[in-house]
């Protein structure tokens, strides 16, 4: 057998030899010039052949030389090239230099040449001595020059990691530190230690798109499972392989073992992805779990324009086995990893499984609004209009809608309408118009008639959202066509009678007034090609297909015989300004009558305050814009009235506000004012049914601040003599609650359910006291039963909470407290942390958690066993009211009652709210909800008639006398500055209509900003920042931080006031604490800033200033030239420094010079803010508060951002207040501005800023391609 292998091998290198020998292009000249013996060729090749492999496999576990079969690799090698070399005798050049053989092979080549130098000669003798023959080899040369290490281009990777993904695949990472390398190759060889064969190690190039970073893993597939590889990684550059690493890494076992198994997408809506997975392998891990997401699309202009957003993380528990993400972009493709990672120490992140989903599409982010334009050439009843296309964003446009809507209606009215309505209304509009074609000019003016009268109160014809007379459907253009009118700039010209996609576009009307608005329609196939099992469940709500545009400006369609008419009868004119003017009449009687007889039993009791909205219409000037509540004084303040700008934008008669602090329920009728509560006192101790009024003065609204002061006075001596006077309520029975069955359902035993408004449930036959649960009714404003005050569940009422929960249909749940505070268990958590939990015959499934600065929602789903109804229910969780006492303000708390009462419907049952014992938190937020609602009707509140009636309902409500107090200041807070929030949608009307100057030309822009610098608060201290040792670190008294949220360093022994620096915590939308704004630091103050952002471990600085502005210091120099400084124990050196054009960013390393410990701080300094005035371009500064934001976003930093200009209030609160109010408007779509006032002083200095943070959210919102 190995005589055949050596014949083929002799045969195949003779064939060869011909080959060149044939094709030698000199044939006068014998290049090689003498013949070598066959024991110097065999020696050299296989010494030379032995080192090459012994070079190569040095160090390595498995060496190729310490096996039996390399040692008969070693003797067929002999063999057969001793058969090669004795036939064809070796001939050898010269072109390598000499010394490539070792001292042992050249003795033992001249000790077998001289023996067999007669016979074994197969060419003529030379005269040359045998020395020189030996040091010409070109084996030798060849081997010697591929193993020589200076011609290595690049070196080997290092930390070469290797983990099985399956029973048949593996992943290799390296790393690479060395120059660049353009690929790399792994190799790797099966059972290395025990060779059967010769096979070779089997190579696998690494290709990478990005040429520039190539990557640093690579997946093997086709291993045998259960078996032992060895493998290396080697780099290539300029086609040159450099050596591989050494020593190679050992796969023991093609086994997976840190791997999640069978993840996939479970299923995903446009803004979310469900995800789930297996998990068999060692225990005491965790999980994590990151994501990242591309898309190419074309925005409005037409331009391909690619989006990606950063990696996102969160790490998770080991029971965990599904993860819902939220929070994604539409119609985006995200790459989803989840791993495993084992816990400190030595916590380690093994290779995850990934899986590759598109978010569902939706309609785009914003349509623009159809251009009118000059149609003087058109034919009679047509309107040439230009169409922009929507961006496809959110997914590819299938078509659009050109909608006629009567004038008199607003955006509002019309957005989102039911499109199987609109068609309808668009079918029944067809009809109407085909038969108005063929009647007689009178029957024309007749309809035109009926059609004015049937707008004159459009809001009393609708029976519901969907159904908007007069408006309907003219043209369905396909995206296509849409563009291109776009790229050709061609009109679309409505009225055209042309049939387009089964919508006649008939003509307009003369003389009726229109607008118009386009809706554009996303693809619904993409949504469709999803599979079955990857679609939502049915409690998730599917985004909307479509999206509309704003409506264009009202116009009409002029007559072309208008003159004529006009010209032959002149007294048409008059009749029907006569008719028009008995109307006008008629209706303003009518209007007076109706005030009249509303307003006969609802006089204010104060003669100063009234909310009644001065007429006219402000888009046109009219009338005097405002803040956006009606529960401000409307003349103390300012001497004249203040109205909701908003009151009369649909250019009706009707005066109604659509930002009220609070939806109206339907239930309430506006009769009788809130009279004084009648308490039931019984007269004597057996006699429970005589009722005793209990009465107390309501406050005028417009006495409540002095009021306040008044009790407040002599350290709040009024306000503890009131509470104190309080009736408690505590002659009431409580029979249920003492039951000694039911003892153990009470949290607290001197809690207790007052019998007469307990809540009763079910009775479970067979089962005493299944009926109790420690819960009150608790009327509200002008509602019986409005609220549920019960206690925090204890784990062995889960059940009954639940259950009531379910029989009183209620929908919101208010929770008020923590579940543990100082070390103590408020509450037990009776809602599952993921996934489902039955209690009784209950399913709780949690859907969604929102966690934000002050409050966490939740989303829930309810279900009764072996019933198919299924209920959705709200949890409001408020985590900002701290362990002891009350909330330093107000504004948080009623941002989050606003936002249960927005997210409760008005048939809904009561709203269940419970702190730890339900009396204290629950009473003042009752009483809260209460007093807020009552200001929608009257003008007076009673804050102790309240807490009277409420303390006769369930026992000891508003427990402490702290919480009177807060009581007080949250009323005083919404009547002095209402809600200050606008809807994203209506931003552009707002800030219009903020803009139009009154009649002491004070713009409600100007309005908004005086009224909020009029605001105090109760926990205003700053008595920390005012000690004598600190007045010389403030560069302003009057911009220093409240002794609540000041930051503060570790006390420096020895040195007084050495906690101290002028800064405060901020708090952002979604968490705690997200900012620090500071003042710019001193020379004096330069340490402590460094200070302060290594104990806070703050990783960004946003630096809104210059060192010197109007010739005046701002800002010391606090960051070190390029060799460094020392301050203190830490070392700051400049790592870079980048010029972005708008802003320059530097990039520092923070040492400890006693441990060690180093930090990278990045500072963003702002360059364009001029030194008066604000920003002249805001989208700007938009690109420079997101560049910061995606940067922290990035480099997954946990500390906060600190912000500084040179007071830290003025433009701090700018770039802080313009970051809330941006993740605000992207998740509650909602923008304000009030909160940030309550956290620091003169927060916004200013109106000019107060002004910019509404151009630059409407700019935010106008360009949102560019900036989300």
């Amino acid at each position: 057998m190995e005589d055949d292998e050596d014949a083929i091998l002799l045969k195949e290198f003779e064939s060869s030899n011909e080959i060149e020998e044939t094709t030698t292009v000199e044939p006068t000249s014998d290049p090689f010039g003498e013949s070598i013996s066959t024991i110097s060729c065999k020696y050299g090749i296989i010494n030379n052949l032995e080192a090459l492999l012994n070079n190569v496999a040095s160090g390595w576990k498995y060496h190729v030389s310490n096996t039996d079969l390399v040692k008969q690799a070693w003797f067929r090698l002999d063999n057969a090239t001793s058969r090669i070399c004795g036939h064809i005798g070796v001939r050898s050049r010269q072109p390598f230099g000499r010394g490539f053989f070792g001292s042992e092979t050249m003795k033992v080549e001249e000790e077998a040449e001289e023996k067999s130098r007669p016979m074994l000669r197969s060419s003529p003798t030379s005269s040359e001595p045998p020395a020189k023959r030996k040091n010409e080899n070109i084996f030798a040369a060849v081997i010697n020059t591929l193993l020589h290490k200076d011609e290595a281009l690049v070196g080997p990777p290092t930390n070469v990691r290797v983990e099985a993904t399956s029973n048949s695949t593996a992943v290799v990472q390296w790393d690479f530190e060395s120059q660049k390398a353009d690929s790399f190759v792994v190799k790797y060889m099966h059972e290395p230690g025990n060779r059967m064969d010769t096979e070779k190690w089997k190579q696998l190039p690494v290709v990478s798109i990005d040429k520039e970073n190539p990557k640093r893993f690579a997946i093997v597939s086709e291993l045998n499972a259960h078996k032992p590889y060895a493998f290396c990684v080697l780099a290539v550059k300029n086609n040159r392989q450099g050596p591989c690493s050494d020593p190679p890494t050992v796969l023991e076992s093609v086994t997976p073992a840190f791997m999640v198994q069978n993840l996939r997408v479970r299923w995903k809506t446009s803004n979310s992805v469900q995800l789930t997975w297996e998990y068999n392998g060692p225990r005491n891990v965790g999980f994590y779990v990151n994501h990242t997401g591309k898309k190419d699309y074309m925005n409005h202009e037409l331009q391909e324009k690619t989006m990606s957003t950063p990696g996102f993380g969160q790490d998770l528990d080991e029971k965990t086995r599904e993860y819902l993400w939220t929070n994604l972009r539409p119609h985006m493709m995200y790459t989803i990893h989840v791993g495993v990672r084992t816990l400190p120490p030595g916590a380690r992140k093994y290779w995850p499984q990934e899986v590759i989903t598109v978010t569902d599409p939706t309609g785009p982010p914003f349509v623009d609004v159809p251009q009118l334009m000059d149609s003087s050439g058109t034919q009679p009843g047509q309107q040439m209009i230009r169409l922009t296309p929507a961006t496809e964003e959110y997914g590819p446009i299938s078509h659009y809608w050109i909608i006629v809507v009567p004038a008199n209606y607003s955006t509002e009215d019309v957005v989102n309408l039911d499109p199987i309505e609109l068609e309808k209304a668009t079918a029944e509009k067809r009809a109407q118009l085909a038969r108005s074609l063929s009647v007689s000019p009178s029957k024309k003016l007749k309809r035109k008639a009926d059609y004015t009268e049937e707008r004159s109160h459009p809001k009393e014809k609708r029976a519901r959202r969907g159904a908007v007379p007069g408006a309907y459907v003219t043209a369905r253009l396909s995206a296509d066509r849409v563009k291109q009118h776009y790229r050709n700039n061609q009109p679309f010209v409505v009225g055209d009678s042309q049939l387009y996609d089964g919508f006649t576009n008939y003509p307009l009307e003369h003389n009726i007034h229109y607008r118009l608005m386009m809706r554009a329609f996303a693809k619904n196939d993409v949504r469709a090609k999803d599979s079955f099992e990857q679609r939502a469940p049915m409690s998730e709500k599917l985004s909307r297909m479509y999206s509309d545009s704003l409506l264009t400006e009202p116009f009409t369609i002029k007559s072309a015989l208008r003159g004529a008419s006009q010209k032959s009868s002149p007294w048409v004119g008059a009749c029907i300004a006569l008719f028009i003017l008995l109307s006008i009449v008629g209706m303003l009687v009518c209007w007076w009558l109706r005030c009249n007889k509303k307003s006969a039993g609802r006089h204010p009791r104060h003669g100063s305050i009234t909310k009644v909205a001065l007429t006219g219409n402000i888009m046109n000037g009219g009338g005097m814009p405002g803040e956006t509540s009606k529960l401000l004084s409307t003349s103390n303040e300012y001497g004249r009235q203040i109205m909701n700008p908003y009151e009369q934008m649909n250019g009706n008669q009707h005066m109604e506000s659509s930002l009220d602090l609070y939806p109206l329920p339907r239930s309430h009728s506006r009769t009788n004012g809130y009279a004084p509560v009648p308490v039931p006192l019984p007269s004597l101790p057996n006699n429970g049914n005589n009722m005793t009024t209990v009465s107390h003065p309501a406050v005028p609204i417009a006495e409540l601040a002095n009021h306040i002061e008044r009790l407040r006075m002599n350290n709040n001596v009024g306000f503890q003599t009131e509470f104190e006077s309080i009736e408690t309520g505590q002659h009431f029975t409580w029979e249920h609650s003492s039951a000694e069955m039911n003892k153990e359902k009470n949290r607290y035993a001197n809690v207790a359910a007052y019998d007469h408004t307990r809540v009763v449930l079910s009775n479970v036959e067979g089962y005493p006291g299944m009926d109790y649960i420690n819960a009150n009714y608790v009327d509200g404003y002008e509602k019986q039963r409005s609220y549920i005050a019960t206690q925090g569940p204890l784990q062995n009422t889960f059940a009954d909470f639940w259950r009531m929960v379910w029989e009183e249909q209620s929908v919101t749940i208010v929770m008020l407290t923590n579940l543990e505070e100082r070390s103590r268990t408020k509450c037990d958590q009776y809602w599952p942390s993921r996934g489902t939990a039955v209690h009784g015959d209950i399913e709780v499934t949690l859907l969604e958690s929102v966690h934000l600065a002050h409050y966490t929602m939740r989303t829930m789903r309810l279900k009764m066993i072996g019933e198919p109804e299924i209920r959705e229910i709200k949890h409001l969780q408020y985590t900002a009211w701290p362990d002891h006492g009350v909330p330093d303000h107000p504004t948080p708390f009623l941002i989050f009652l606003k936002r249960v009462k927005t997210l409760n419907p008005q048939d809904a049952g009561p709203i269940i709210s419970h702190c730890s014992a339900g009396i204290g938190r629950t009473g003042a937020f009752i009483v809260i909800d209460c007093m807020l609602e009552r200001l929608r009707y009257e003008n007076t509140v009673d804050i102790y008639g309240c807490v009277t009636m409420l303390r006769s309902q369930r026992s000891y409500m508003v427990q402490t006398e702290e919480q009177y107090i807060f009581i007080h200041d949250a009323v005083l807070d919404a009547v002095n500055s209402g809600s200050t929030e606008v809807p994203a949608s209506r931003l552009h009307q707002h800030v219009q209509a903020l803009m139009q100057p009154s009649v002491d030309q004070m713009s409600g822009i100007d309005m908004e900003f005086r009224h909020l610098t009029t605001l105090r608060w109760t926990n205003n201290r700053c008595t920390v920042a005012n000690l004598p040792v600190n007045r010389n670190k403030n560069r302003m008294l009057s911009a220093v931080p409240y002794d609540s949220n000041r930051v503060i360093m570790h006390m420096i022994h020895g040195i007084e006031g050495s906690d101290y620096i002028n800064a405060s915590w901020i708090d952002g939308y979604k968490e705690r604490g997200a900012y620090i704004a500071a003042q710019a630091p001193t020379d004096e103050t330069a340490a402590d800033f460094w200070r302060a952002i290594w104990e806070h471990n703050c990783p960004i600085v946003a630096m809104l200033v210059q060192l010197t502005e109007r010739g005046q210091e701002q800002c010391s120099a606090y960051w070190p030239p390029e060799e460094g400084v020392t301050v203190g124990n830490l070392r700051i050196e400049m790592m870079s420094e980048y010029d972005m054009k708008h802003y320059h960013l530097r990039e520092f390393r923070l040492s400890d010079i006693y441990t060690h410990e180093m930090r990278t701080i990045r500072q963003f300094q702002f360059m364009e803010w001029p030194e008066t005035g604000r920003p002249y371009k805001a989208d700007h500064f938009l690109d420079f508060v997101t560049q910061v934001h995606n940067t922290y976003a990035q480099f997954g930093c946990t500390g906060p951002i600190t912000v500084h200009c040179c007071s830290g209030a003025g433009r701090t609160a700018v770039f802080i207040a313009l970051s809330i109010i941006l993740d605000r408007m992207r998740a509650e779509h909602v923008v304000d501005v009030k909160l940030l006032r309550t956290e620091r002083q003169n927060m916004i200095q200013e109106p000019d800023q107060y002004h910019f943070l509404y151009q630059a959210a409407y700019e935010y919102l106008a360009a949102y391609d560019n900036f989300s």
